[in-house]
């Protein structure tokens, strides 16, 4: 007897997203979860370090030197989010489109982002939950025999 495998049954899930003004997917393999962990820790990290800029500490600063820090700062994890959209979608300007399509907000694009990775870890789910029933069929079935 052979043991026959339909290897689209085990193949990486693919995440379609709609922006409205256009269409892009991905496979999920691991590579691509775990660079979109990565990049959702890095992004947080970034904006932390901007949230912990208070008034205060802006307002002691002379205001061009204020903006300019406050500017770094966003600008930074901007840079991260824009990349890490043309890098996971593999859509060269995508993010830098996003941005601007979101009215230069890089909490906004930040957000996209944040969506993205809950519903790649949704789809992630799934397809384990989806693993996890056939074992357990297949177990039942054996346990009725």
């Amino acid at each position: 007897m052979a043991l026959v495998l339909n290897l689209n049954d085990y193949k990486a899930p693919q995440l379609e997203v709609d922006f409205g003004y256009k269409k892009v997917s991905v496979a999920l393999t691991d590579d691509t979860t775990s660079k979109m962990s990565a990049f959702m820790v890095d992004a947080k990290k970034m904006l932390n370090d901007a949230d912990k800029l208070t008034d205060d500490e802006l307002a002691k600063l002379p205001r061009p030197e204020a903006k300019k820090r406050l500017e770094n700062v966003l600008g930074d994890a901007r840079d991260l989010l824009e990349g890490a959209f043309d890098e996971m979608f593999d859509e060269p300007g995508l993010g830098v489109e996003l941005y601007n399509r979101l009215g230069k907000s890089t909490v906004s694009l930040a957000n996209v982002f944040s969506r993205v990775n809950t519903e790649v870890n949704k789809a992630n789910q799934r397809k384990e939950n989806q693993k996890l029933n056939r074992y357990n069929r297949r177990n039942d079935n054996r346990k009725k025999k």
